[in-house]
């Protein structure tokens, strides 16, 4: 790719970009949020299309112009947000993948080359479920099954591993070897330096839209390649701010005896479920992704209703939770999927930082919003939270993941709840960026705020809770303090140890 160039209105997305791929390497883009990274990565798979510069493939200079001239020309891409129809089952978004035999499209051989490709990734999925229900690390194993199923040369993966946990993430780097080994040629997009430095030939740098340095990985290391990406010397290791000890009352949340029954075929129902997270504390959950996290964030926030249990939220016992009573009792969502349940994508920037601010009483005179303050609001926190967006009026949609994911970061955070339920949190982060939002729920925890924390990153648990939960096919298998050993922290996510009683360990 030389020169590539791309505006979104006045907004230089890319200026003179050039990367290249060599023939049986990976290749990795690093970059803070809003760096050009997703951007540069469309315009290879015919997504989006530059103001400026050319692809060559083997020397020859070619035109992409859809996803199906990528595809003709042996390009695949596991996006980072899902292109799947979720009203359609998996079988019919692989079919839709899948390469046609003249006018027909082969059904039978599509599905078995994808059983196949699931079979070596060691996954079982049922490709009758609707993606619609399915969860996140599902979804993307289906796009990854999409990626995969034509005779892709090149292989675009934008953000991977950013839903997996820590034993699917190793499986999936040796499948990016064995891919790398067969002569493909990868491109590994990430914010994961550890797994760069452990995976990737090249790497690439970029910053504000420009390439800041392209060097071997074996020249480099994760110190320096977290400097090249913001441009100073900030550390690549989130600030180790010390524990506070809980000097606050007991109020919270207690849940003692949750249960939460099916709602779909690949729902997992929730057994009996006991924890608190008093004011001042962080409750971690850790769990290998599809164990019940999506069902518990859903179960406490008011979407999905459970069939028995009580709950206790600042010493208000609450027989049942709806959405509406959210803001009355002071909590706030992060969503575990900021697209589909964190925004609106097709409203401005402006507007979806301010669902909750138009509510405030500070933003209304005589009953009216003040366009004035709510705009000054807006524009406080954009900067507090480092939203890069020339434009507030732009749609959401126009902004980075993790540009987006700040907005709902700073939607939540900067209501002074008191109680934050946050899922992924960090998902699509950056390294700067998931070191302050990390400090933010670390402040909001020393205010008093009690957070439940549910995170398939298991470096984010351990750095921020206070205890930690594991779930395990819908069951607390135990709660640990968070200096607990990793091997032991890994037997429990996977089951292999006898569930504790989680009434005992929650008191």
């Amino acid at each position: 790719m030389r020169s590539i160039t791309k505006y979104y209105g006045s907004n230089r997305v890319l200026d003179n970009v050039d990367f290249s791929l060599k023939a049986g390497e990976i290749h990795a883009v690093l970059g803070e949020n809003g760096a050009g990274k997703t951007t540069l990565m469309n315009i290879l798979r015919g997504l989006t299309q530059p103001d400026s510069g050319e692809i060559l493939i083997n020397g020859q200079p070619i035109s992409i112009k859809s996803p199906l001239d990528s595809t003709r020309q042996g390009i695949g891409m596991v996006h980072q947000h899902f292109l799947l129809v979720p009203a359609f089952t998996v079988a019919e978004n692989l079919v839709l993948a899948g390469q046609s035999n003249g006018l027909l499209l082969d059904r039978k051989s599509i599905l078995a080359r994808a059983s196949d490709i699931a079979a070596r990734l060691g996954w079982s999925i049922s490709f009758s479920t609707k993606i619609a229900d399915l969860t996140v690390g599902v979804q993307q194993r289906i796009e990854i099954l999409k990626a995969l199923l034509g005779d892709a040369k090149i292989v675009l993966f934008d953000e991977p591993t950013a839903v997996l946990a820590p034993n699917e993430v190793g499986e999936l780097l040796a499948i990016l070897r064995s891919l790398r080994d067969e002569g493909r040629s990868l491109v590994f997009v990430s914010h994961k330096l550890g797994e760069v430095m452990a995976l990737c030939d090249r790497v690439t740098v970029i910053r504000r839209g420009r390439v800041v340095g392209e060097v071997p990985v074996s020249e480099t290391n994760v110190a320096d390649l977290a400097q090249r990406m913001v441009g100073d010397e900030r550390s690549s290791e989130p600030v180790a701010l010390p524990t506070q000890k809980n000097i606050f009352s007991s109020a919270g949340i207690t849940v003692r005896g949750l249960t939460v029954p099916k709602q779909g075929a690949d729902d997992l129902k929730l057994s009996d479920l006991s924890f608190a997270a008093a004011a001042g504390q962080i409750l971690g959950f850790a769990g290998v992704d599809g164990n019940g996290q999506e069902e518990l964030f859903e179960a406490l926030s008011g979407v999905r209703p459970f069939s028995s249990g009580e709950l206790t939220i600042n010493g208000k016992m609450c027989p049942r939770i709806r959405t509406s009573d959210l803001s009355e009792l002071g909590i706030s969502l992060i969503p575990p999927d900021r697209q589909r349940q964190g925004l609106a994508l097709s409203l401005s920037i402006r507007d979806n930082l301010l669902f909750d601010a138009a509510f405030e009483r500070y933003n209304r005179k005589w009953d009216l919003l003040s366009n004035h303050r709510l705009d000054q609001r807006a524009e406080q926190l954009r900067e507090k939270y480092d939203i890069r967006a020339s434009d507030l009026s732009l749609p959401a949609s126009s902004l980075s993941g993790g540009n987006q994911q700040k907005i709902v970061i700073a939607r939540a955070l900067s209501k002074n709840p008191k109680i934050v339920l946050a899922a992924s949190p960090t998902r699509g982060l950056d390294v700067a960026a998931t070191e302050y939002v990390h400090s933010q729920l670390r402040k909001c925890r020393d205010e008093g705020a009690a957070i439940i924390l549910i995170s398939t990153e298991l470096d984010e648990i351990i750095a921020l809770a206070d205890q930690i939960a594991v779930l395990y096919e819908g069951c607390i298998s135990a709660i640990v303090p968070p200096d607990t050993p990793r091997e032991k922290l890994g037997l429990l996510m996977g089951g292999k140890t006898i569930q504790a009683n989680a009434k005992e360990e929650a008191s």
